[in-house]
């Protein structure tokens, strides 16, 4: 009996040690969320793709629309080269003119030579008129050359904003490549890591369920109390010696009744503790189901997207975009120069604008010199007979200077509104170009960030690959702790089963006792003459013993309890 008690106490003991455990852990691994690879890795592509979307948002609005947008910048452009058309027509006439009058002049000094000391005024007019002709042809000559250069700058203009076109049409490109490929690598990347936290997150409703067995802890430990009661009230007796004492029988029918109790108790105590055990290994089978599965998709997602030599892996796929990446660096770079380009070139049509005009105030005070000293001229022909024969070329002088007269003056509205609005055009054009300029500044900057963070995720998902894990830290062997724990349970259930086959023995060997008693005092059978049972009652915990006990005592038990005499659950 003692060794029996003592295996029922160890028992009882172990039992409330893997309660009090199961009571302590499953908390503390509902408690276990987060702070895995698995989340830091989540954190790392969320990131990602948060700067990749800002980034994104800002290019679209400055690639959109851009070749489309400086389309009326061209038409203007494209008429004010046909008004330079029309000025070209008109300073070749000046300087036609100009040729005809050197020609002029030149025949008229040859014939202002031969009328000697006569013609030495006329001579010095004719010289005047030569110097200014020679002034007319040098600033129409200067005024085509501004113009050629005119055109050459547009023409250079028009080929470097079709580069910048060009630049951003493969800038969208490069980026557009870039941000599929990135969003392609977000895509395929993030959606099986969130099908292994949805996994992650259901191992918790089993947890919480199997606590749901810690509620027969007490019941349990109430009836082991109860078991134990009555096995110290169990009185040695199955060797009979006097039977004429009624104790003796008192004491055999007893300890046969304790020993009947004590295994129903016991059968009690299993049940509780298999249902506990119940709950506990159903909601720890899911658990254990889920973190396989867990595990498999960890192992598939290593295999796949961060084993070094997969070719889909998260950092192969990286230095592919960071390759391609630097590729747009240095397009954005390309795009920076051109645009410097542009700038330089804008201002020299505007430079050549403003030459053209002050060449075209330089000559306007020539020609009309020239029509003075063609006055004096014709003065000196009328009254100077000597030089007579050059009336005819004094007359072809005045057709020739008013001809340049006339295409001055209409040169003068055309070059002046010229001026002004292709100052103004370009002016608005160098305002957006600049402003444009600031934002490719802008974007580089930003690309570059994004490209920094871009080096850093790779480093960081080179260093998570080291060990890749999806559950908290210490959460898979804390489960196989509790795990250990319910086959402990298990293996206190089959020795309570043993128990009961070991009191089931001490009861056989009482009755045996008691039958000889019986027989020897002559009697068929014995009612316990004293009240140890009902005292012994008062002891117990729990109702159903209490009941159990009066039925086989042959006494009513009192429904309900006296205060503090139950703890029921």
């Amino acid at each position: 009996m003692e060794a029996i008690q003592s295996q029922i106490q160890e028992l009882n003991a172990q039992t409330e040690e893997i309660f009090l455990f199961l009571a302590e852990q499953f908390p503390a691994l509902m408690n276990k969320k987060g702070g895995s690879s698995l989340d830091e890795l989540q954190r790392v592509l969320q990131n990602l793709k948060s700067q990749n979307d800002v980034s994104n948002a800002r290019e679209g609005d400055f690639f959109s629309n851009f070749d489309t947008k400086y389309n009326a910048l061209f038409d203007s452009l494209n008429k004010k080269i046909e008004d330079l058309s029309m000025m070209n027509s008109q300073v070749k006439t000046i300087k036609e003119d100009s040729e005809e009058m050197e020609l002029i002049t030149l025949n008229a000094m040859v014939v202002s030579i031969k009328s000697g000391e006569k013609g030495r005024a006329f001579s010095k007019i004719t010289d005047n008129l030569k110097r200014m002709s020679n002034q007319m042809f040098q600033f129409s000559d200067d005024l085509i050359n501004e113009e050629q250069e005119l055109l050459q700058n547009i023409t250079a203009f028009k080929t470097i904003f079709n580069n910048i076109i060009a630049s951003q049409k493969l800038l969208a490109n490069l980026d557009n490549s870039g941000n599929t490929n990135l969003q392609s690598l977000i895509t395929t990347t993030t959606e099986p890591l969130n099908v292994i936290t949805d996994h992650v997150h259901k191992i918790y409703v089993p947890i919480q369920h199997a606590m749901e067995g810690l509620q027969m802890q007490d019941i349990i430990r109430q009836a082991i109390n109860n078991v134990l009661v009555c096995l110290k009230q169990c009185s040695e007796g199955k060797d009979v010696q006097n039977t004429e004492d009624d104790s003796v029988l008192d004491n055999l029918c007893f300890n046969i009744e304790l020993m009947k109790i004590t295994q129903d108790m016991l059968r009690d105590v299993i049940e509780k503790l298999d249902g506990s055990i119940k709950i506990f290994k159903e909601n720890w089978t899911t658990l254990t189901f889920l973190i396989t599965t867990i595990e498999n998709e960890r192992r598939g997602y290593i295999q796949k997207h961060l084993s070094d030599t997969a070719a889909a892996s998260m950092t192969h796929r990286i230095n592919e975009i960071i390759h391609d990446f630097t590729g747009l660096m240095k397009e954005f770079n390309h795009y920076g120069a051109v645009q410097k380009d542009l700038e330089y070139t804008t201002k020299r049509i505007t430079d050549h604008a403003h030459m053209m005009f002050a060449i075209y105030e330089n000559l306007q005070p020539v020609i009309n010199n020239l029509h003075h000293v063609r006055i004096l001229q014709q003065i000196e022909v009328a009254k100077n007979e000597t030089i007579a024969s050059v009336r005819d070329s004094v007359t072809d002088m005045d057709r020739h200077i008013n001809s340049a007269k006339t295409a001055l003056d209409s040169m003068q509205q055309t070059l002046q509104q010229f001026g002004a609005q292709i100052e103004k055009l370009l002016s608005t054009f160098s305002h957006e170009i600049s402003h444009d300029n600031d934002l490719v500044k802008d974007l580089r900057s930003d690309k570059g960030n994004f490209f920094t963070l871009l080096e850093q995720t790779h480093e960081t998902i080179a260093s998570i690959l080291q060990n890749f894990t999806v559950l908290p830290e210490g959460f898979e062997k804390d489960c196989q702790n509790v795990d250990a724990r319910l086959q402990m349970l298990d293996d206190i259930k089959r020795k309570l089963g043993d128990i009961i086959g070991l009191l089931a023995n001490e009861e056989k060997a009482f009755t045996n006792s008691k039958a000889r008693a019986l027989e020897t005092r002559g009697v068929p059978s014995w009612d316990i003459k004293n009240d140890r049972l009902k005292m012994l009652i008062k002891k117990f915990t729990i109702t159903s013993h209490k009941e159990a006990a009066g039925k086989i005592g042959g006494f009513g038990v009192e429904k309900g309890a006296a205060a503090g005499e139950i703890t029921f659950f």
